[in-house]
C-alpha cells in the first residue's frame, strides 16, 4: 500500500519494502494455478476426474488476465486496490443475495450494495472501526424495511451479507502490499494442498452432506502446506518469531476451510453448484474467495497483537 495514499495504517504494520512489494507480486502471480490441476476438485480436496480440456483453456485465460491486473492494483494500493476491493465486494454481494431463490430480496439486495459501497470506502479513508459501524445502520434499514414491505426474506439478512463480503474486505484496504501477499498466499496453499493430498490420499470425507468431495487427508494436507509457507514468508521476510507464522499458518488455513464449507452450504441450500457466471472456468466471485474472506479476518485480528512483516 502506498503510505501517501490514504491515512497511516493500523498498528502492526509499516510502509513496505521493495522486498516485501516484490513478494506481493511473486504470490498473487500464482493465485488460481492450482484450478487446473488433473484432478478437477475444489478446496480441501478429493478424488476425482480430470476437468475438460476446454475447462483447463477458460481457466487459464481467466487467471492470465486477472492476475495480472490483482498484482498491479495490490503494487499501487490506493485509489487501485480500493476500485478492485469495491467491485468485488458489490459483485459478492450481488451474488450471495442470489442464493436466496424464491424469496423477494429486491429491496434488502439494493441497500446492500449501498451499504457495502459505503462500508469499503469508510475502510478506505478511516479504517475498519468506522466501516463496521456501517453494521449499524444497516439493522435499523433492515428493520424498517420490514415493517415497510411484506414478504421480506429471513431477518438479518442485510446485515449477513454485509459482515460476510464487504466487512471482510475492506481490511485489505488497510493491509501493506507483503501482508495481503501473505494472506493470499496462505488461502492459495490451502487450496493446493488440500487439492492434491486429497487427490492423492482420498479417504474419509471431512462433512459430506455439505461438501461430499472434501477429505480428512486434504483437509491436513492444506494445513500443511499453509504452514510451510507461512514458515518461508516468516524465515525471509519476517519479523515476528517462527513460532508465531507457524500457528498463523494453523489459523488461516482452518479459517480458509471453514469459509469454503460456509459458502458449500450456502450453494447446497440453494441447489446450485456455483455462486455466479462471472469468472469463466472458475463460477462466480464468491466461488474464488470463500476461503478467503474469514483468513481476511482472522489476519486483521493476529495483526494487532503481532508484527508479522
Amino acid at each position: 500500500m502506498n503510505a501517501d495514499s490514504h491515512p497511516p495504517q493500523t498498528s502492526g504494520s509499516q510502509r513496505p519494502r521493495p522486498a516485501r512489494r516484490l513478494m506481493g507480486l511473486g504470490f498473487l502471480a500464482q493465485w488460481g494455478h492450482h484450478s487446473s490441476a488433473a484432478c478437477g476438485a475444489t478446496a480441501s480436496g478429493t478424488g476425482g476426474f480430470p476437468l475438460p480440456r476446454g475447462q483447463h483453456r477458460t481457466r487459464w485465460l481467466t487467471a492470465l488476465i486477472g492476475l495480472p491486473l490483482l498484482a498491479v492494483c495490490v503494487w499501487l494500493g490506493g485509489w487501485f486496490l480500493f476500485g478492485v476491493v469495491l467491485a468485488v465486494s458489490l459483485a459478492g454481494l450481488w451474488e450471495f443475495f442470489s442464493l436466496f431463490p424464491g424469496v423477494s430480496v429486491a429491496p434488502i439486495r439494493l441497500a446492500s450494495l449501498l451499504l457495502g459501497a459505503a462500508m469499503v470506502w469508510l475502510g478506505f479513508r478511516s479504517g475498519p472501526l468506522a466501516a463496521l459501524s456501517v453494521i449499524v445502520a444497516a439493522f435499523w434499514l433492515e428493520e424498517l424495511l420490514r415493517i415497510a414491505a411484506k414478504g421480506m426474506p429471513a431477518r438479518w439478512l442485510l446485515m449477513a451479507s454485509l459482515i460476510y463480503v464487504p466487512g471482510s474486505l475492506q481490511f485489505l484496504t488497510r493491509f501493506s502490499p507483503g501482508e495481503t501477499a501473505l494472506v493470499f498466499a496462505a488461502v492459495m496453499a490451502t487450496d493446493t494442498g488440500a487439492y492434491y493430498a486429497g487427490c492423492l490420499l482420498g479417504g474419509p470425507k471431512i462433512w459430506p452432506s455439505v461438501s461430499p468431495k472434501k477429505t480428512w487427508a486434504g483437509s491436513l494436507g492444506g494445513l500443511a502446506a499453509t504452514v510451510a509457507v507461512c514458515l518461508a514468508i516468516g524465515d525471509i521476510w519476517g519479523k515476528a518469531h517462527l513460532r508465531a507464522f507457524a500457528l498463523l499458518g494453523v489459523a488461516l488455513s482452518v479459517s480458509a476451510q471453514m469459509g469454503d464449507f460456509m459458502e458449500s452450504a450456502l450453494k447446497r441450500a440453494a441447489d446450485v453448484k456455483d455462486s455466479g457466471k462471472l469468472l469463466p472456468g472458475h463460477g462466480g466471485v464468491l466461488d474464488r474467495i470463500d476461503g478467503l474472506l474469514p483468513a481476511i479476518l482472522l489476519y486483521a485480528l493476529a495483526r494487532a497483537w503481532v508484527s508479522f512483516l
